[in-house]
């Protein structure tokens, strides 16, 4: 054979895959095998139903049948029943051919808790449901509400299973598609059931029907080497302030082992409080929140995350701007190595109300703490004397948003417009007027000290106001890393109690998403000059 026809018909077989292949992925589209509205049987759980309600080979006759959603109070329910605890329902369904399935979805529209099984396996649970794969007695109430929220316009939580989680569970022939829902005690006020199954299928043959108009699918995502935190809301969305209480469950097996979506929490299982969180960042499709972990009757909850030390107070840092998610990570380590205090950083993956959301950074917020800024604490009644002195956080920022009382420094500098300065400990509704009068009076002293003649000065000059070393390291950091927000914004200051050796430190240091280059504005991207020529 020569060359030439060899190479023809290697050209031909080619083709030929590549036309196979391409037609398998024009064929591969998603079908509803279940409505949500289609009739099924159902069963009240005023007792226990069989232990084999869930199964193919269950004797469903002897239960009522009725179209789905059942409930009450909602406005979703096309059967109504009675208050209850809980409501069991199961639907059968016909598979063709097994190799035609490539994964399915579950959307559940639920109020308040529910567990979902396939041929009398669970292949979904909600979080307030608790562990997954442990048995539900019939009168379990949820631990924590969920709202409905098809009825409100929204649209239901997904849970997907793809090709490995199904090997196994369905059979060609009849199968059977069953569902628990619970409510969060016996005098709530709703319930909601609304559930649908549909299946991927890589045939051009349809089999079930057209998927609803609401229609959706999460970024496919079931495990990751980085922790996994879970996070729902229970319908409500997160605003911008103040937190609402959700709930948080966190999988984390250890460095070097891979974490899987259906893993049991192992790290946190439990409420949180959660906000939008940021300025100019608000704006941007990948958000940042705070996180406060709470006990069940909505007060703080000091604990370690990650193998920090314990705490209430948390960040979902989204670098958005920041696409290698290591600038700030970075930074703060050295800023550590360097004998300052910076927050710690640990990488995980989010999933929001069934959404997965991406990579994100748990960082510590910066707050007065022994771990953390370890200053005094400062009381409202602290109002003379050394107990006046400290501790105190400031934080240089935008005048702008909420909560962010303070005051404009202006000392009589040419080409210096001053800074706004924020009071970020105590917070603005708790600092008292002698003690913004004293902090304030701090700063604007320093300033005037260091435009004066006699700033170097051992006794009246900076050296008797701040650490100077440690405005040595904020001023590096800035400059190594050519921070277009150096200086100006998002700079914290503190300063302890006199008899703590009181002088003012710089740090700790925040935000430089937009550092090591990352921007093409105020010099940001140039490799020579100062950052300070620009940013002061």
């Amino acid at each position: 054979m020569s060359m030439k026809r060899g190479q023809h018909i290697l050209f031909l077989t080619i083709v030929i895959q590549w036309a196979i292949l391409t037609r398998a992925s024009s064929q591969a589209h998603w079908e509803t095998a279940i409505y949500a509205e289609d009739t099924w049987y159902y069963f009240v759980g005023t007792t226990a139903p069989p232990a084999n309600w869930a199964n193919l080979d269950f004797n469903e006759n002897n239960w009522a049948s009725g179209q789905g959603g059942f409930g009450y109070a909602d406005g979703d329910d096309n059967t109504t029943i009675p208050n209850t605890l809980a409501v069991f329902f199961r639907k059968s369904f016909q598979v063709d051919d097994l190799d035609e399935i490539l994964s399915a979805a579950v959307h559940g529209d639920y109020d308040d808790g529910f567990v979902a099984y396939l041929n009398g396996v669970e292949i979904a649970r909600s979080f307030n449901m608790g562990t997954p794969g442990t048995v539900v007695s019939y009168d379990q109430t949820t631990d924590g509400d969920h709202e409905a929220v098809m009825y409100q316009g929204g649209v239901p939580d997904v849970y997907i299973l793809d090709y490995n989680d199904l090997d196994g569970l369905l059979q060609e022939g009849e199968n059977v598609f069953a569902v628990e829902v619970h409510n969060v005690n016996s005098t709530s006020s709703d319930m909601s059931s609304l559930f649908f199954l549909s299946f991927e299928l890589n045939t051009g043959v349809s089999y079930y029907g057209t998927t609803p108009d609401w229609f959706y699918l999460p970024t496919e995502f079931t495990a990751s080497h980085l922790p996994i935190v879970i996070v729902h809301t229970n319908g409500q969305d997160i605003p911008n302030e103040n937190k609402i209480t959700a709930h948080m469950s966190i999988i984390d097996n250890g460095p070097g082992e891979t974490n899987h979506l259906s893993d049991p929490y192992n790290h946190y299982d439990g409420f949180i409080g959660i906000e939008l969180r940021g300025s100019s960042t608000l704006w941007f499709p990948k958000k940042q929140f705070a996180v406060e972990t709470r006990d069940s009757l909505g007060e703080n909850n000091n604990v370690s995350l990650f193998g920090m030390p314990e705490e209430n107070d948390w960040i979902f840092n989204a670098p958005y701007t920041d696409k290698s998610l290591m600038r700030n990570v970075l930074i703060y380590k050295m800023a550590r190595d360097a004998g300052r205090y910076a927050s710690r950083s640990h990488y995980f993956e989010l999933v929001l109300n069934g959404d997965y959301r991406g990579v994100y950074v748990l960082l510590e917020k910066v707050k007065r703490d022994d771990n953390r800024v370890d200053i005094a604490t400062l009381n409202p009644d602290d109002v003379s004397g050394d107990d006046l002195t400290g501790g105190y956080v400031i934080k240089i920022d935008k005048w702008d948003g909420e909560n962010v009382a303070g005051w404009y420094s202006e000392p009589q500098l040419e080409n210096y417009s001053g800074f706004y300065y924020q009071f970020h400990y105590p917070k603005p509704d708790d600092i008292v007027s002698e003690q913004q009068e004293y902090i304030i009076n701090y700063i604007d002293n320093f300033e005037q000290v260091m435009i004066s003649e006699t700033f170097s000065d051992s006794i009246s000059g900076y050296p008797s106001i701040i650490h100077w070393d440690s405005f040595v390291d904020f001023f590096i950091m800035q400059e190594i890393t050519k921070n277009v927000d150096g200086y100006r914004l998002s700079s914290y200051l503190y300063k302890d109690k006199d008899s703590n050796d009181g002088h003012l430190v710089a740090g700790p240091i925040w935000d430089f998403n937009l550092g090591f280059g990352n921007a093409d504005y105020c010099e940001g991207g140039t490799t020579t000059g100062w950052a300070i020529d620009f940013n002061l």
